[in-house]
This record gives C-alpha cells, structure tokens and sequence, in this order.
C-alpha cells in the first residue's frame, strides 16, 4: 500500500511542477511586451531517493526556486549609457529651444534689423531732410531694439523654463527613490525563503533605477540582504534600506533666485546643496544650460547692444539736426543703461528722437539741412571694428556667437544621436538574456502540457492499481 501511495505522491508533485511551469510560460507571454521585463524559468530539481530493501528508490520531482534571466553586468551598462543619453538628450532639447531665438525663420534677428537700420540711414544720406526717410530711420531704430529685447526677454523665458523643470526633475526622482526604498521592504519580505526571488518586484526596482540614472548621477549596489543601496552627487545617500531621502530646491540668492539642488535625509537631520557636485544625467545639463550657456549669450546681446548704442550715440552726438534743431548738438539717438547685464533689456530709441525725427543729427555743421557727413560716419559704424578687441564688426559678432549657438546644437544633437546607438545596441543584449520569445514560450507551453498529461495519467495508473488491490478481499 505504501508503494502506491509513494507513486501517487510522485504523480502529484510532478503535476504541481507541471503545472508552475505553464504558469510561468503563461506569465511571461502576458509580460512579453512589458519594458523591462525578464523572462522566468522553473527549475525543477531531483528528490533525493528513498531506500527500500537495500534498494533506491527514485523520489520524484520538486520545484526548486523560479528565476529570471537576468545579467547585472548589462544591466550596469545600460544604467550608465542611459546617464550618458539624459544628459545628452536634455542639452540637445535645451539647446534646440535656445536656437529658436536666433531662428530668421520666426523672428527679424538683430542681424537682420540692423541691416535694415543701416539700409535706412543711407537712404538718408542721400537724402538727408526728407520727412519719410527720417521715419523709417526712427522705426527702423524701435526695430532693432526691440530685437535685441525679444532677445534678451526670450532667454530669460528659456532659463526660467528649465529652472521648473530642475524642480521637477527633482520632484520626479525623489518619488523613484521612495518606491525603490518601499521595493526594498517587501523584496527583503518575500525572499526570507531559501532561494527565493521576488522576480517581479526586482523588474520594478531596475526599471526605476533606470529612470533615476537618465536623470542625475548615482552609484548603487545591493547589499547581504537584497536591499539596494543608492548614492547620489557628492556620494550623499538617495536610499538606504525602506528609507529615501528627498532631492529638493531651494532659491538661491547668489543666482539670481534660481533653484539649488538639495538633499535632505530621511529623518530630517540636514540638507546639503549639491548643485555643483551633479555629474550626469538630465540634471546636469539642464544646470549647465540654465547657468552657463543661456547666461553667457545673454551677456554678448548685452555686450553687442552696449557697445553698438554707446558708439552711434558717440558719433551722433557731434551732429546736428534740421528746422528747430539744426543748432543743436549732443544728442543721443539710442537711450541704453550704463549697465552692460542691463543694456539688452533697456535699450530704446531716446525720447528726442521720438518726439521729433527731425532730431536725427545727420549734418556736421549747424544750420546746414543738406549735409550729410555725420550720418555717413553714422553709416561707416557698420563695417567699423567695435568687438572683439577691435577684430570683428556688427554683423560678424553676431554671425559667431549665433554661430557658436548652431554649431553646439549640432554637436549637442550627433552626442545624443551616438548615446542612443548605444543604449539602443545594450538593450538589444538585454532582450537576448532577458527578453520573451513568443515561439518559444509558445513551445514550452506545449511541453508542459504534454508533462501535465503523462503525470495524470501516473496518478489514474495508480489508482487503478490501488482498485485493483481493494477488490482481492471480495
């Protein structure tokens, strides 16, 4: 009797085990098309024998554990070639909305104003008394210092756009951080067992280690207990055991109220600010472009409108008018802040100019309405060398720095093209170790169905023979 029964456990078990195994494939057909997800096998294991009469007896079969295939090693290069692909795809965007600003396409540029400006003061030279000429000059004069507002005002828009989303940014990784510290409590939990593995809950916790590492440097490790460990800039803690610290901002007053990077811990104990210790990732270059590159274009408008304003102010001032003003000198035609952060922002055509064009000192010489001697050194300003320590006129300025501009979206663009290659490239090694294979799983599914079959019919085997053996006594 204990013979059949020993079969009828064998029959049970190899059913159960059967039976975990379509489970599996069922599970991984479901999760095929899930980001991240890595294929589960069953591994089935040997019973040790039982012995019987000096004789071994095979013990059936058991599930041992169920694994994922699953290769750290790809995994750490795909965290930190998504690190390489934030900050690269972040400048690029940021760079991109940078280039709009300069685009002729949807704006005069001050290139293009300041050739009209420069077109109208030769009409004027030709004709130096003439009302509508006068007018265009003047309108002409609002052109270009408007452009170099919009300017200035569009830049300003770009830095406080990407300041928000450093705050976001923050906001967003904070809340990772806090799911991977709550995936690490129920991890620990689930895989108290020998050999267990909380499969689907490590998927999770990798999934948003790679949301993190796109967004700001860190370094990680999993601890004796499978708890993941994770430090951020300046090797400051982000998630220790189930507990997260808060990447935060706060305004900064020597950045004029822009936002620094802060990490508080769990329990409250201090916040650091790290916003020039950040090394990667989307964080970085949204900094880099918000403190650095958006700053430093601001301040060649500055300069370019400055120096421009402040040199055909100089000469304007020499000349003199028409009718009530053609005894009068030392006017400026451009009204600027004698503040260079400030020139973009306040330039404007002086109210003299404004209220009358015949302000406009194109004569060398008082009382002289046809003379045009000043308004042609007004025009020799275009091609004078102003900038750059005297190397490079106007229109040769702003060429390189827009220039410049153009040429660091580009390389910005080629960066991000070649990390996404790259990323690309590794998540096609992760779905070869990792990946679902429909057919294949398609197959499996039929194997352990004809397992599950031939291990029923093991157990209605032995429970015909066990019929059989309570029939002897009738």
């Amino acid at each position: 009797m204990a013979g059949i029964f020993h079969i009828l456990n064998i029959g049970s078990e190899s059913l159960h085990a059967t039976r975990q195994g379509v489970d599996t494939a069922g599970h991984n057909i479901a999760n095929a098309q899930v980001e991240g997800y890595s294929r589960q096998r069953v591994n089935i294991a040997q019973r040790e024998p039982l012995q019987k009469n000096n004789i071994l007896i095979g013990n059936g079969v058991y599930v041992g554990n169920i694994s994922r295939s699953h290769d750290k090693f790809v995994e750490n290069q795909i965290n930190k070639a998504h690190q390489n692909l934030g900050y690269s795809h972040a400048r690029s965007e940021s760079l991109k909305a940078l280039e709009m600003v300069y685009s002729p396409e949807l704006n005069a540029s001050v290139a293009d104003e300041m050739t009209k400006f420069f077109n109208g003061l030769e009409d004027l030279s030709n004709f130096p008394e003439d009302f509508t000429v006068r007018t265009s000059v003047v309108e002409s004069g609002k052109d270009i210092a408007s452009a170099f507002r919009r300017v200035d005002e569009e830049l300003n828009i770009n830095r406080s756009g990407l300041n928000e989303r450093v705050a976001e940014v923050c906001s967003d990784v904070t809340q990772k951080c806090e799911e991977i510290a709550s995936l690490n409590v129920k991890i620990q939990g689930l895989e108290v067992g020998q050999g267990q593995q909380a499969n689907d809950l490590r998927d999770q916790r990798d999934r948003l280690l790679r949301d993190i590492t796109e967004k700001v440097e860190v370094k990680y490790y999993e601890d004796q207990h499978g708890m993941l460990l994770v430090r951020g800039p300046n090797q400051v803690t982000l998630v220790e055991g189930g507990h997260a610290s808060k990447l935060g901002v706060q305004r900064s007053h020597d950045n004029n109220g822009m936002y620094d990077v802060t990490i508080t811990d769990w329990e409250s104990h201090g916040t650091r600010v790290v916003t020039d210790k950040i090394d990667g990732g989307a964080l970085q270059a949204l900094i880099q472009v918000r403190d650095k590159d958006i700053p430093d274009l601001r301040g060649k408008n500055n300069y370019m409108a400055q120096e421009f304003a402040s040199n055909f102010n100089q000469v304007h001032r020499n000349g003199f008018g028409i009718k009530d003003y053609s005894e009068k000198t030392g006017r400026d035609f451009f009204a600027v802040s004698g503040n260079t952060d400030l020139a973009a922002s306040s330039i404007w055509v002086d109210d003299s100019i404004l209220q009358s064009n015949d302000a406009i000192s194109a004569a060398s010489s008082p009382m002289a309405p046809g003379d045009n001697i000043n308004v042609n050194g007004l025009l020799n300003l275009k091609n004078a060398k102003l900038f750059g320590n005297d190397l490079v006129n106007l229109n040769e300025f702003y060429a390189n720095y827009a220039g410049a501009l153009g040429l660091d979206v580009v390389r910005a663009s080629h960066i991000k093209d070649a990390n996404n290659i790259v990323v690309d490239d590794l998540i096609a090694r992760r779905e070869a170790v990792s990946g679902v294979s429909l057919d294949e799983e398609a197959t499996n599914m039929l194997k352990w169905q004809a397992n599950f079959t031939a291990s029923s019919k093991v157990i209605t085997t032995a429970d015909e023979m066990l019929e059989t053996i309570l029939s002897l006594k009738r």
